[in-house]
């Protein structure tokens, strides 16, 4: 992207995959980007403590995963040189769903991403963007409060993580939230007398429980990534496998609605045969476990309706979890992360020619506009369980629905190309209206 006037500084809150993409993109519009990152960065590919998730499996999208290597040409033959596993999701994924598996293709269907641990992608892409003279880090530096008026934030109030000390005021001429779930972007709006939109949630109190494994010398199996879904509302229970570099297995196991799988290995093994079928721990019993199995619970729905606010403050707008979190079950998360990085760089185009950022409201609404359809696909499912708190009751319309994809996915334990029309959708690469498509619809109806 190239700009036809200069900012002089943008700050971006957060240094994780957003932050990043975001600075990528700000990089071109501004003299300086400065990324304000509350952990001290690890110099290998190691877990941060500011990422309580990074344990857990991270499923990057088609879709996010073409994005990625729009923002980044090198970033393909990084990941691979590292041991990031290929993955043609019409190939290589297994997927049990409504009693039995889904069919698959039989040739390379081009529906490619890679599947590797949180802190592998995060460090390749952070290697990206410190290759980029004019994005500079400040950590570990925890941001405290945004400066300014309820008409614009100038800048941020910031202080040393660890031992609070050297507070520091930062001007710029654009913030950019990307903390994530634990953004605290409202308690600052509010200390500046600007409005602060409502926030949707969806909870279906979905836990968590993943261990990593070596796999063995003699693995024979054909597939790199494998599911056992759940179903709403009463089967609660999903198992997720994948190969990741360094031949190993990250194993996750779920629940929803509070019925969170076990911590202990031996327990783990016994929840693993529960699930209604014997691959996932066939696959964990023939591995030797190599770490500890670690819990993750923060799994809400969460939108922050910056877009329907009257009025926000220029100089500020919010990116990726700190405007929409979702259920991690959906893999959705970094895919939006990359949308909305996208939106953000058109955006800083369509006010090139102005001597400020544009309307920060503009902003907002086309990042709400961007990311509903998979808002809606996965508080749609979540909705499901019933006793999860935000539920929704389904009227006539969402049970149709409801319905309607129950008998698609059964057409798929016998149509792999019905299967990869889905997949397709699932990675955002074709649009959700494609299933109700009328050739769609005759095909799952008949």
């Amino acid at each position: 992207m190239q700009s036809q006037r200069q900012l002089k500084r943008a700050i971006v809150i957060g240094g994780s995959i957003a932050g990043l993409l975001s600075a990528k993109v700000l990089s071109a519009a501004f003299d300086e980007v400065l990324i304000v990152e509350r952990d001290l960065i690890p110099k290998n590919t190691a877990d941060r403590t500011g990422v309580p998730q990074s344990p857990q499996p991270h499923i990057l999208l088609t879709q996010g995963y073409r994005l990625l290597k729009d923002f980044f040409p090198g970033l393909e033959k990084d990941l691979q040189a590292a041991g990031a596993v290929p993955v043609d999701w019409g190939q290589d994924f297994q997927y049990f769903a409504f009693g039995d598996w889904c069919a698959n293709t039989t040739e390379p269907t081009g529906l490619d991403s890679v599947s590797c641990t949180r802190p592998l992608l995060e460090t390749a892409v952070r290697r990206q963007v410190e290759q980029i003279v004019n994005v500079k880090r400040l950590s570990p530096y925890r941001v405290e409060g945004v400066i300014g008026s309820a008409d614009k934030v100038t800048g941020v109030r910031c202080r040393q993580s660890k031992d609070k000390t050297d507070e520091r005021m930062i001007s710029a001429d654009l913030i950019v939230d990307a903390s994530g779930r634990s953004t605290n972007a409202l308690k600052w709006l509010a200390a500046l007398g600007a409005s602060i939109p409502d926030v949707e949630k969806i909870d279906a109190q979905l836990g968590y429980a993943t261990g990593r494994y070596r796999i063995p010398d003699d693995w024979n199996e054909d597939w790199k990534v494998l599911l056992i879904s759940h179903e709403p509302p009463k089967k609660t229970q999903l198992g997720y496998l994948a190969r990741v570099e360094n031949n190993e297995l990250i194993a996750t196991l779920g629940g929803y609605c509070q019925e969170y799988p076990p911590l202990v290995q031996d327990e783990f093994m016994k929840a693993a045969k529960q699930l209604p079928d014997g691959a996932f721990y066939e696959a964990i019993a023939q591995s030797t476990p190599i770490s500890k199995i670690k819990a993750y619970r923060s799994t809400a729905n969460r939108l922050y309706h910056y877009e329907q606010l009257d009025k926000m403050p220029m100089g500020f707008v919010a990116i990726g979890d700190a405007v929409c979190a979702l259920c991690p079950a959906y893999g959705q998360g970094l895919t939006t992360s990359a949308m909305s990085a996208l939106t953000l760089q058109d955006w800083l185009l369509e006010n090139a020619k102005n001597d400020e950022v544009g309307e920060s409201l503009a902003f907002q609404k086309k990042i709400a506009k961007r990311i509903q359809s998979a808002w809606s696909a996965a508080t749609t499912n979540d909705s499901g369980f019933l006793n999860g708190e935000g539920d929704r009751k389904k009227n006539f319309v969402g049970r149709l629905l409801s319905g309607y994809m129950r008998r698609l996915v059964a057409k798929t334990h016998t149509d792999g190309e019905l299967t990869l029309a889905l997949a397709k959708i699932t990675h955002m690469v074709d649009s959700p209206a494609k299933l109700l498509h009328p050739k769609m619809i005759f095909k799952v109806l008949t």
